[in-house]
């Protein structure tokens, strides 16, 4: 069993949605040192506040494809969570940038953690590596059916991964995230996530923009449960393995669109556009997995999820973090 308590922890990507909330829960669970490794290209500094105030945090502003840098945080380092990435949307609009952080980062990041002995890796990847599926539910021998370049790039970490792991002896676990949402998500112009859109256009008078005819599903999964798997996944005598990280019920987009306006109370248009061709139809993740090998599963539900992601929004929106990039 790996302890968390007195390690010292390297975090790429530590100040993002996903990473500040592992950061958060290694405060929790007395990790002796912290290092949010860190470019601030999507992550906010406000992320880290109350794990800065509480715990034992460092913040190395650098980038994963400088190797000097990489190298030198790397020193003494006990285990590392590789979450830092360029999302779906980027990697669409910047190909080469999407491999230069997703592909090339990545292997900077599992070289290093092999050349100082990193005692394990937790790798995020995404359910964007098995794209349309030709079964519910999907489990983790699902084909690979991704024509995104988003899910190329994942699936190049996950295949350095497993190299890594037979060629050099680094231990890793692979979570594949379904839909992922909560407070501190990403609402940076262009590549805004559909949930931070949506309220936008809210909050401006807007309809409600649904690409398709709104049947298309998600596997919603509030961000906290996302860290605590992160957290098992460490811990665990696992290694070697991939898991899908998902609650495994569906919800339409149109579901998803009305539960909102009841949770604002709003009675805004929905709006329907061309399907969008980076979108899935169909999500639904097993679970059986990660519930067996490494005791998870989702704890929260999604009204509750929304409404908390909502009020923390409302709170924040008027800050300067929030102003538009």
């Amino acid at each position: 069993m790996n302890e968390i308590k007195d390690s010292t922890i390297l975090v790429t990507g530590g100040a993002g949605t996903i990473g500040s909330h592992v950061v958060d829960g290694l405060v929790k669970r007395g990790a002796g040192r912290i290092l949010v490794y860190e470019n601030f290209s999507e992550g906010e500094p406000d992320n880290l506040d109350w794990a800065r105030a509480n715990g034992n945090v460092e913040i190395i502003r650098a980038d994963i494809r400088d190797t000097e840098d990489l190298d030198a945080a790397m020193r003494g380092v006990d285990y590392v969570f590789h979450i830092a990435s360029v999302l779906l949307l980027e990697s669409k609009a910047k190909r080469r940038k999407a491999v230069d952080v997703n592909v090339v980062g990545t292997f900077n990041v599992l070289e290093a953690a092999t050349k100082h002995h990193v005692k394990k890796v937790i790798f995020s990847s995404s359910a964007s590596v098995f794209g349309d599926p030709v079964r519910l539910p999907v489990d983790e021998s699902h084909p690979f059916n991704n024509v995104t370049f988003y899910g190329a790039t994942k699936l190049a970490g996950e295949q350095f991964c497993t190299n890594f792991y037979h060629d050099s002896g680094l231990n890793f676990v692979g979570l594949r995230y379904y839909n992922v949402y909560g407070p501190r998500q990403g609402i940076k112009g262009a590549y805004a996530q559909v949930l931070p859109r949506w309220l936008d256009s809210l909050d401006e008078g807007k309809p409600l923009v649904i690409f398709g005819d709104g049947t298309q599903t998600m596997d919603l999964i509030f961000v906290r449960d996302i860290a605590a798997a992160n957290l098992l996944s460490l811990t665990s005598d696992v290694s070697g393995e991939f898991f899908n990280i998902g609650t495994g019920i569906e919800t339409s987009v149109r579901e998803l669109a009305e539960l909102i306006l009841d949770i604002k109370k709003c009675r805004a248009e929905i709006k329907y556009e061309p399907h969008d061709i980076n979108l899935v139809k169909r999500r639904r993740c097993s679970t059986e997995k990660a519930e067996r090998m490494l005791g998870f599963k989702a704890a929260v539900p999604l009204r509750q999820g929304l409404e908390e992601y909502i009020k923390w929004r409302d709170s924040v929106k008027n800050r300067a973090v929030w102003r538009s990039r």
